[in-house]
């Protein structure tokens, strides 16, 4: 199953330490069992804008909070690469397809993804340093 998005992305930013630390991952999932993620991942980082700093954005370690809009549900993560997720503590894998669509969005922004069975309507009204 591919994650598509449904309609044209906002773009998205990146910290050149994400960078780094999200194409050694990729590098290292190639061929698991995650592989529409380590693709989906992949296409995030190629197309994303660069910047050393960006305080508004989600970056790895940002505790960020989204908003289901078909749902009303809203919840607070923390944004992490996969081996220092932890569901309990509120810590969000970026290889999974939420983690994966919030990486590089900007606060304020609302976008839709389409995950097969799943899709979803995601705003997300605060970013800051976790």
């Amino acid at each position: 199953m591919q994650i598509q998005p449904l309609q044209p992305q906002p773009p998205i930013t990146l910290t050149r330490p994400d960078v780094e630390r999200l194409t050694e991952l990729l590098d290292h999932e190639r061929g698991g069992n995650r592989d529409f993620l380590v693709e989906r991942l992949e296409e995030e980082v190629s197309r994303a804008v660069i910047v050393e700093r960006a305080p508004d954005v989600v970056t790895l370690g940002s505790r960020v909070e989204y908003e289901n809009l078909e749902s009303g549900e809203r919840r607070e993560v923390v944004l992490v690469l996969p081996e220092d997720a932890d569901a309990a503590t509120g810590r969000l894998s970026v290889l999974t397809p939420i983690g994966c669509s919030l990486i590089g969005v900007r606060q304020g922004e609302t976008f839709t993804w389409d995950a097969g069975a799943h899709r979803w309507r995601l705003r997300v009204p605060s970013v800051r340093a976790a």
